[in-house]
This record gives structure tokens, sequence and C-alpha cells, in this order.
């Protein structure tokens, strides 16, 4: 469907359910599709809303916007509009940085918090391991058969490839002006997004969260077996400095697969934690 937030229209997908709602918010170039095995996971028990961030996706692509206070004016308006007066708020890395910002500015619409691989400060070596997933914005591929391909030849997914990254990746691009196809994300979207992070000092917040809070870590590196997005020490240090914080590593899962798997230490956490 279609919402009118703010200046853009948003794409936005919905699983329904029995419990209440939540509000899932993808990473730095991902799109709504990373939520479908969280959705199988959690097998109808909540509704689930998940748009394609501005500049991602089917969303609008405007000019210039791409910051955690814009994107957080877009989740407010996306609850207004499906009339949310409180909702439980998902996000994986990108996604989770924009849940802190939001959920400090309009404490009174968070019920929860569940954080997956994000929400702190980027140190600046994280960038060169997002290095893959920026690179592909704008490079027109022969074909999807040969853009998938390249993704699973990466060191992050070897041997981790499976349905749910074929769907995110397969989502992910649009046909190029050559006959081939190409990332549908704006590469002028997410180097303005990039600047503006490292400008951002997400740990000033993390005291400030109102909302009982889960965060999810994924230990395995991405180009190397040590690149991981978030240490052991920064995660620990996260959860100490949020009131109401649990913890969880999810052993064998990086940054990438800790969303788009289907690992039971994850399942299980999410029930017990969105159920309390």
């Amino acid at each position: 469907m279609r919402v009118r937030a703010n200046d853009v229209s948003l794409a936005v997908h919905e699983w329904p359910g029995r419990g209440s709602a939540i509000v899932a918010v993808h990473g730095l170039t991902s799109n709504h599709t990373v939520w479908y095995s969280i959705a199988d996971a959690l097998g109808g028990s909540h509704r689930i809303l998940a748009p394609d961030l501005r500049g991602r996706g089917d969303s609008d692509k405007p000019a210039t916007g791409y910051s955690l206070t814009h994107h957080a004016a877009d989740l407010r308006a996306l609850l207004d509009h499906f009339r949310l007066a409180r909702a439980i708020l998902m996000g994986h890395s990108l996604g989770a940085h924009i849940a802190v910002r939001f959920a400090t500015l309009h404490p009174d619409r968070v019920s929860k918090l569940v954080l997956f691989d994000g929400g702190l400060d980027v140190r600046a070596e994280i960038l060169d391991a997002l290095a893959p997933a920026i690179n592909r914005l704008g490079v027109e591929f022969p074909s999807l058969e040969k853009f998938l391909a390249t993704l699973q030849d990466l060191p992050m997914f070897a041997g981790r490839w499976n349905d749910y990254l074929a769907r995110h990746y397969t989502y992910d691009v649009e046909p190029g002006p050559g006959g081939g196809v190409r990332s549908k994300v704006a590469r002028h979207a997410i180097e303005e997004e990039v600047a503006n992070l490292q400008r951002t000092r997400l740990w000033v917040w993390h005291h400030q969260l109102a909302a009982p809070t889960l965060l999810f870590r994924a230990p395995d590196g991405l180009l190397r077996a040590d690149d991981c997005l978030m240490t052991q020490e920064e995660a620990e240090a996260m959860a100490h400095a949020i009131p109401d914080c649990r913890l969880v590593v999810v052993p064998r899962t990086n940054h990438y697969t800790v969303v788009l798997g289907q690992h039971p230490v994850v399942a299980r956490a999410l029930r017990e934690f969105l159920d309390g």
C-alpha cells in the first residue's frame, strides 16, 4: 500500500496479525522484505507494518532529506495514518538507529523496542564492511541471476544463502537502462544518510529510552571473521545504558543473517519479549 508521510509517499507492507502492532524499520540499503523471516517466526501473533524508507524500495526518493530526524517524522506520520496511539518499534541496523531516535522524541508512542544489531554509534571501520552493499548502488548487472550470483560469492553470504536473502535482493532491483537490473536504492540518499550518521552520537540517547528493550547482537563478521558491527563490549555497554534492556547474542549469525534467516534463539527471545 502507499502511505503519505509528510512530503513523501512510502510503500508499506502489512502482515496481518492478532496482537498489537509492530512497526518494523529496515537498514541502510535494505527494504521491507528483510522482515519476512521475522513475520514467519511470529506466525501471525502480531500485526506487522513495514515501510520502505524514503530513498529505498518503492518509496519516493526526494533529492534531500535523509537523517534520523526525517525518518522519525515519517514514522510518526505512519503511526498517525494507521491510528496507532502506541506501537512496538522494531529496527535493524539503521532501522535500530531510527527506532532509538523516535523513542526519545516520542516516548508516548512506543510500547516496546526491538533492536537488531544497531542503535549505537558506527565505528569508522564499519563503513568498510558495508562497502559491498553501498558499492552495488547505481551499478547495472546483466541480469537478476548474475546479480544474485555475485551476492552469493561475497564473504558475508558464503554458506549462508537462503530463500529469504534471495527474496530480499530480488525485490531490491529494478530494470536498468541497459536491459539489465540495478538497485532501487538511491545512491544520493545513502551518501547523505552516511554523512549525517557520522555527525550523530546515539549514545547520548540510550539512557533516555523509557520503553522495555530487546537488543540482538550478531557476533560473526562480514568481510572478515572479526568485523562485526557491534562488539560484545559495545553491546553490553549499550544494554547497561538503556534502563530496561535485555541483550541476546545470536550465535552463528552476522549482521545480515540475524534477520534474514530463521534462528531459533531469535524466535524464542522475540516471542518471550513480546508476550511478556
